[in-house]
């Protein structure tokens, strides 16, 4: 299978979408992998779970695990910061994310030099600055994307060259944003989580405008953009229909979203998203990815989708 698909990529012999059973051979980096327990067990699941699944390379996002890089090495995509954001969101509100000098704030700032300074981390992640109709309710907030502490975060990763990657929901305002941060600071990489939750006709232009306009902003396809997550909220399973949601499905890849990839390859992701207790369905996350999303892109881009914007992006071994 490995010299076929080999052949295949070469020489071009699949010009049409991918067929299903290349899909499900293609390797697979998860850019929004959580690992909250921190342990050595939670590590070993996860080599497992990867090892049995096809993926790669798992992580962007919190919490940091010493575990995980013990476990998986280059495997591993580290980032850092979300645990100490959300507890200075839980004790002092949205108020305490914009104050660099909240302790829970200051700590994470530090932390995360001594990191990148020991090559333990590549960048900051989830960031939540708004999920305000997103996520479990005690963990929702909405603060400008300019704040200080976002500042102090993209200074940081901009020093290192590292990445951010961004929680944030539609807003009119977005795209100007996330194109005046990336125009800041160009030696960081922004990865927009779940490519921005929002009602599609409003997010696609905005994603339109970024992507034409930066060259350092990317977006991951976790979340609430496939039918697993679906499943989970009954109310919006109804809406985009047994086995589909917002981005893709068993029906395929929504067209406004297969428009917006096909223009720019270079810039999306995947990602799974155990958040909030699906982490036992991680096989199915996986899987779908495989099913639902990859076949219905050419073999050059599904690839591009699956493992090699991420190798660009975060430097993966």
């Amino acid at each position: 299978m490995y010299h076929l698909l080999q052949s295949i990529f070469l020489f071009g012999i699949v010009l049409g979408p991918l067929s299903s059973s290349l899909a499900a051979d293609l390797p697979i980096a998860d850019v929004h992998m959580h690992a909250y327990e921190r342990t050595a067990s939670e590590a070993d699941w996860y080599a497992g779970k990867m090892d049995s699944l096809g993926v790669k390379w798992g992580g962007g996002v919190g919490s940091y695990s010493d575990e995980m890089i013990a476990k998986l090495g280059s495997r591993y995509i580290p980032a850092f910061g979300q645990s100490q954001f959300m507890a200075a969101f839980k004790n002092g509100g949205e108020a305490a994310l914009q104050d660099p000098n909240n302790k829970f704030i200051k700590f994470m700032l530090s932390k995360s030099v001594t990191l990148f300074e020991a090559g333990k981390i590549t960048g900051f992640g989830e960031i939540h600055t708004d999920n305000h109709s997103s996520g479990p309710m005690p963990m929702r907030r909405q603060i400008p994307i300019n704040s200080p502490v976002i500042i102090e975060i993209y200074k940081i990763a901009d020093k290192y060259k590292g990445f951010v990657q961004l929680h944030v929901e539609y807003s009119e305002n977005l795209a100007n944003g996330v194109i005046a941060l990336s125009r800041r600071f160009p030696s960081t990489k922004t990865i927009l989580a779940h490519c921005v939750p929002g009602k599609t006709p409003n997010v696609l232009p905005q994603l339109h405008k970024i992507f034409s306009q930066t060259d350092n902003v990317f977006c991951e396809t976790s979340g609430e953009n496939g039918p697993t997550h679906a499943a989970m909220v009954p109310r919006k399973a109804k809406i985009y229909g047994e086995g589909n949601y917002r981005m893709f499905g068993k029906s395929g890849v929504k067209e406004g979203w297969r428009k917006l990839i096909e223009r720019f390859p270079d810039r999306v992701m995947v990602g799974s998203d155990t958040c909030c207790g699906l982490k036992p369905k991680y096989p199915e996350l996986i899987e779908e990815i495989k099913r639902d999303f990859l076949p219905n892109f050419s073999s050059d881009i599904a690839k591009k989708l699956a493992y090699e914007n991420a190798v660009k992006v975060f430097n993966l071994q």
